[in-house]
């Protein structure tokens, strides 16, 4: 199986949408994504799979730092390191735009994320309790320089 990743364009916005409603509780609408992808700040990936869509990521960028959202990876596709490429692919070309620190929150009993965020150098530097809804749950507030595997906290 071959795994392309590139950069989302308005056509993948109706399998993206769909996959978001398969994975998340309180989904992203079409119209969402199209407005994020009209945004100089927001970079959003695709990763397909024989031309099926496997999964996607993205960011918005505030000067040089960026929060990386909507990371989705299709069921039947995880576990094949398809989330680690695309976010590190991100991460690059997030580093080409000036972006030298990360941050994202990720549920707190989610704890493959949290282990593949920590592969991509992220740590654990606070909670926000109660962030999620359906079900509430609180989130796991991680940043990461770069690649360099340095918390970004100040």
């Amino acid at each position: 199986m071959e795994i392309i990743i590139e950069k989302m364009g308005m056509s993948d916005v109706p399998r993206v949408t769909e996959l978001e409603r398969q994975i998340f509780s309180m989904p992203w609408s079409a119209q969402s994504f199209e407005t994020s992808l009209r945004s100089k700040d927001v970079l959003y990936l695709t990763a397909k799979a024989d031309g099926a869509l496997a999964g996607y990521c993205g960011f918005f960028q505030s000067f040089d730092e960026a929060d990386i959202m909507n990371v989705a990876v299709r069921e039947k596709f995880r576990g094949q390191g398809i989330a680690y490429r695309m976010l590190r692919e991100l991460m690059e070309l997030g580093r080409d735009r000036g972006i030298l620190r990360y941050t994202l929150e990720v549920r707190a009993g989610n704890k493959t994320a949290i282990h593949l965020y920590e592969k991509l150098g992220f740590k654990s530097v606070g909670i926000r309790k109660g962030f999620y809804e359906k079900p509430r749950e609180d989130a796991v507030i991680m940043w990461t320089n770069d690649r360099t595997g340095e918390s970004g906290y100040c």
